[in-house]
């Protein structure tokens, strides 16, 4: 049914790490740089204080040669500091920007590593993993402690991999012997879902849910024709079926229909309450309006079309990833115009990329 074999893991990795991507805050350069500024400023106005006193207690009697002529020579200085300093400010914005959204993440089947770079384009040490990632997602509200699950390889199993700075504890919570392959991968509150492509070697594809803590795998719903991604967004998941996206609730009750297309979407993300971004198997990049029934065209994927869109939460920015590509294509969610792209890797590119993000700040 797909390339990633008849099997499932469900791996939990928690992962300590700086925040990356929130707004500027106190101790980013310019609001460094402006708090330097006002220092200098406050000092500058204090020199004046200084100036008071010597001329009462030690006025200079040679000109050019005395403690009140060193004074000034320090004030003239201070002065150039603060006019250099004011130019720097003025040209800071473009060489060193702003961290604008959290840092992406990118793994690959067949991979046990998974990719890092942060919005500025600074690619870090890549996470590595105990066992080959189909797909993935991440939880959490701490953007220097959160949680990674993910797919992989048979049999069925449910893995906690506790990371810190100096090491990694695996502990297995569930082992099942069902055969299938898992797709697709979104977490809600307590509660990870799942899409399995032929569930049980019943040739039936399922969206499961599992607590992340362990337990029994509980089957939701049957996907009718095709399991594809899951996405979760305002407390209701969401998933691929061939040629339509659908929603249940936590339960797996009150399905909806969300989109009908006229051919399989490999990939989506929900932007908002009423638009969803996706990828079609020709390679096409949709915006939907579900308020309108409206469908425009986003970007066309040169070459292989089965990458993989999302959302990056903290700036509402699109990001794609492109098999074999190592650079992500990033798109405005309101104009629709191309925001760059951002590098990921020197080499070795995934062929069948995932994203996810870093948690949004707190």
């Amino acid at each position: 049914m797909t390339m990633f074999g008849n099997g499932l893991f469900i791996v939990l990795l928690a992962v300590l790490a700086p925040s990356l991507g929130c707004p500027p805050g106190p101790d980013e350069l310019p609001n460094k740089l402006a708090g330097l500024l006002t220092q200098l400023e406050t000092a500058k106005a204090d020199f004046q204080s200084i100036f008071d006193v010597t001329d009462e207690q030690c006025p200079c009697q040679t000109p050019g040669d005395c403690f009140e002529s060193d004074l000034e020579a320090l004030n003239t200085t201070l002065c150039d500091l603060i006019n250099n300093l004011t130019a720097l400010i003025g040209d800071q914005s473009t060489d060193c920007p702003a961290l604008e959204g959290c840092a992406a993440l990118v793994g690959g089947c067949y991979r046990t590593d998974i990719a890092q770079v942060d919005p500025v384009g600074t690619i870090l040490p890549s996470l590595d993993v105990t066992y080959n990632v189909s797909a993935f997602t991440v939880s959490g509200d701490n953007a220097s402690s959160y949680s990674i699950y993910y797919l992989s390889f048979p049999p069925l199993r449910f893995v906690c991999e506790s990371r810190t700075t100096d090491r990694i504890i695996s502990n297995t919570l569930l082992l099942q012997e069902e055969f299938g392959s898992g797709t697709g991968i979104a977490v809600v509150d307590d509660l990870l879902y799942v899409a399995i492509n032929d569930y049980n070697n019943t040739g039936l594809d399922q969206l499961a849910s599992i607590p992340t803590s362990g337990g029994t795998l509980s089957l939701l719903t049957e996907i009718s024709c095709e399991a594809g991604r899951v996405r979760a967004f305002d407390g209701r998941v969401y998933f691929s079926d061939c040629k339509e996206i659908k929603c249940v609730n936590e339960t797996g009750g009150d399905l909806q229909t969300k989109l009908k297309f006229s051919m399989s979407i490999t990939s989506f993300d929900v932007i908002d309450d009423n638009r969803i971004v996706f990828i079609d198997v020709a390679g096409g990049v949709w915006i939907y309006d579900i308020a309108t029934n409206c469908f425009k065209l986003l970007y066309c994927i040169p070459g292989d079309p089965s990458g993989d869109v999302k959302i990056n939460r903290c700036s509402s920015l699109i990001y794609l990833a492109y098999p074999g590509v190592s650079d992500l294509g990033i798109f405005n969610a309101t104009s629709l115009e191309s925001a760059g792209i951002l590098e990921y890797t020197t080499s070795n590119p995934s062929e069948c990329p995932s994203l996810g993000f870093e948690p949004d700040c707190p």
